[in-house]
């Protein structure tokens, strides 16, 4: 009996190393792999920006229209970042049980050992995973011949009326499942393009409530009334055109990582949401 102390001490050091042993791994791996993955990821959007401009120069047809073609070249994006989105919900589920397993004093020792291991693992990976969705959407966005400013319109026209549900998704706890502010100013922007175009073309005495359609969501973004754009869905010619779509969109929408599916480089070297 009196041998036996010295063993178990000796397993709780050798399970202490082990553990110390996977954290610096895991850390070292992911920042090896997620500056790796960072000069793939920017010289991929670089690309994409230097052919298409930055987002918020993207101006939409006037009327809101958006083409068949348009719509389904989006549609080929979503299908592409599927294996993506389900990695990183992935990593927000594991986080999201750590949390809840902090606060559970009925859990056992070897149970938020192994879930904090976990959880460390996640939080470590989110960087490249993250750094990896981009690079793939923007890959996808060029074999499509679509720029981010182009994406962002149809995906925060599309998913509006989703957007607006996300405090009561199974992320809503997550800052990822939100649309960010840079993304509501970009989306501001781009609508402030469509009414400029709309006002040029002549074309208001043949929409006459788009102009006011459109200036009402601008101010509600400006405002916070609206932290997603579109919450009822989009009016007019948009909502027509996406129409025959809208179930196919929908069924590609993930739910959780909202910030990461719109995240963009900075004008200088980092990224932002």
């Amino acid at each position: 009996m009196v041998k036996r102390k010295p063993k178990e001490a000796g397993s709780k050091l050798k399970g202490c190393l082990v553990i110390s042993l996977a954290i610096v791994f895991v850390v070292t791996s992911g920042i090896f792999f997620l500056t790796t993955g960072v000069r793939d990821a920017k010289r991929v959007e670089q690309s994409l920006i230097d052919r298409f401009g930055w987002a918020n120069r993207y101006t939409p047809s006037p009327d809101g229209s958006i083409s068949a073609q348009r719509i389904e070249a989006f549609i080929r994006v979503r299908e592409v970042l599927q294996p993506d989105c389900a990695d990183y919900q992935a990593v927000l589920t594991s986080i999201t049980l750590l949390e809840q397993l902090e606060t559970d004093e009925e859990s056992s020792t070897s149970d938020a050992a192994s879930a904090g291991l976990q959880g460390l693992k996640s939080a470590f990976s989110a960087g490249p995973r993250m750094v990896k969705f981009s690079t793939n959407r923007n890959q996808a966005l060029l074999n499509e011949e679509m720029g981010i400013g182009e994406y962002l319109y149809i995906y925060l026209t599309s998913y509006g009326e989703q957007l607006a549900k996300e405090s009561a998704s199974t992320f809503s706890e997550m800052e990822e499942a939100y649309v960010s502010e840079r993304a509501r100013k970009e989306f501001v922007q781009i609508l402030s393009n469509q009414q400029l175009a709309l006002q040029a073309s002549g074309l208001q005495s043949t929409y006459p409530d788009l102009d006011g359609e459109l200036q009402s969501e601008i101010s509600a973004l400006k405002d916070g009334s609206h932290s997603a754009p579109w919450p009822h869905g989009p009016m007019g010619k948009a909502r027509e055109s996406l129409a025959p779509y809208q179930s196919q969109i929908d069924g590609l929408f993930c739910s959780g990582i909202v910030k990461i599916e719109l995240l963009q480089k900075n004008r200088g070297l980092s990224f932002e949401g």
